[in-house]
């Protein structure tokens, strides 16, 4: 059987959940102030060597201007989502080995923007080289397709049977429309103090309807150096819980589904009736590129948990795509158990929680 290098990590999130100090955001329902303290002189954190590779930071590190959470997103999903989006987006323009990441300082206040009733959150990841120079900035906007009908006073309309909010639904070319009117004000922004490095966009369309998926990029625009449009492109992007029914998905996802379903007929063998599992694709250009699953089980023992991940894992190398990444959470009821991450490049590690 093959062995499987196990990382014994101090923190328990393992490094995906230092994702959440790697973005600045918005909530343009509040208005945030914050002074930050200028140093005069800044140093670059170190590369941690781990499977990902991830963008060192300036230090001593400083909060964006703009605010520093994303609370006004309807989900930790879409949240979760917007950051790794807008940091994938990133590593297209700006390798990791050459720049370094700070949170936004450009943008200092963006409320005039909470005019814009679709708009739910902005994002500036500043991208520096490492003489302290700037790079590039990747901007992100996180649009509801949902908006709410008003009176000529502003006033929400109602449905006079239900008194329910009377809402709408913006389609997907409003909606990117909108951003890129969006997208424009914000690059005018910028060019007064960056006239030069390029500025990427990355635009989330978040979701309204299913509360177990995130939203999904459709969008991305390129600002070339010294301009101030975007070229803009469409991004195919969608996702699919599991387990879900074959029915109109055979023909694309049919392979994934039966796959998923063997992969929880096996787990429930080994402990019946005690494990619950559930998955997330995302799909890119109609192939899968990433899938994460969750276990919930029960466990009397660290050697049972040892066990049932080393064959999760064995029944996870038979059930699914080989060249997407693969995340495996395997939790009890109240405390995580063991992570195990395979990379699309096939790199993997398993983690096992010694609490």
């Amino acid at each position: 059987m093959k062995k499987y290098r196990t990382k014994w990590i101090r923190f328990a999130g393992v490094g995906i959940l230092s994702f959440s100090l790697l973005f600045s955001g918005c909530d343009l329902s509040k208005k945030t102030e914050q002074k930050t303290e200028e140093s005069s002189s800044s140093i670059i954190s170190p590369t941690v060597k781990v499977n990902e590779e991830y963008y060192r930071g300036v230090l001593p590190y400083k909060r964006s201007l703009i605010n520093g959470r994303l609370s006004s997103l309807p989900t930790r999903l879409d949240a979760n989502h917007f950051e790794l989006g807008l940091i994938e987006l990133a590593k297209t323009e700006f390798d990791p080995a050459d720049y370094v990441f700070q949170e936004g300082q450009i943008l200092k206040d963006i409320e005039w923007l909470s005019q814009e009733d679709m708009l739910y959150a902005v994002a500036e990841h500043d991208y520096l080289k490492e003489d302290g120079s700037y790079g590039g900035v990747v901007i992100g906007l996180s649009l509801s397709p949902k908006y709410y009908l008003r009176d000529d006073k502003g006033k929400l309309l109602r449905d006079p049977k239900t008194n329910m909010a009377i809402s709408k639904m913006y389609t997907d070319d409003q909606l990117k429309e909108k951003a890129k009117k969006i997208a424009n004000e914000i690059v005018a922004t910028i060019r007064k103090t960056l006239p030069n490095p390029p500025i990427l966009i990355g635009v989330m369309k978040l979701q309204t309807e299913k509360v177990n998926l995130p939203g999904n990029f459709i969008l991305y625009g390129k600002v070339a150096n010294g301009q101030s449009s975007a070229d803009w492109k469409d991004m195919n992007e969608s996702y699919l819980f599991l387990p879900a029914s074959a029915n109109g998905l055979k023909d694309k996802y049919g392979d994934l589904i039966l796959g998923f379903n063997r992969f929880k007929d096996e787990l429930d063998r080994f402990l019946p009736g005690y494990a619950g599992v559930t998955g997330l694709a995302r799909i890119v250009n109609d192939e899968v590129v990433e899938l994460t699953i969750h276990v919930n089980a029960e466990f009397d023992s660290t050697v049972e948990t040892i066990q049932f991940t080393q064959f999760a894992i064995s029944m996870s190398n038979e059930s699914f795509p080989k060249d997407a990444q693969l995340n495996i959470y395997i939790n009890t009821i109240d405390q995580p158990k063991a992570i195990y991450v395979r990379q699309s490049n096939g790199d993997d590690f398993m983690h096992i929680y010694r609490d």
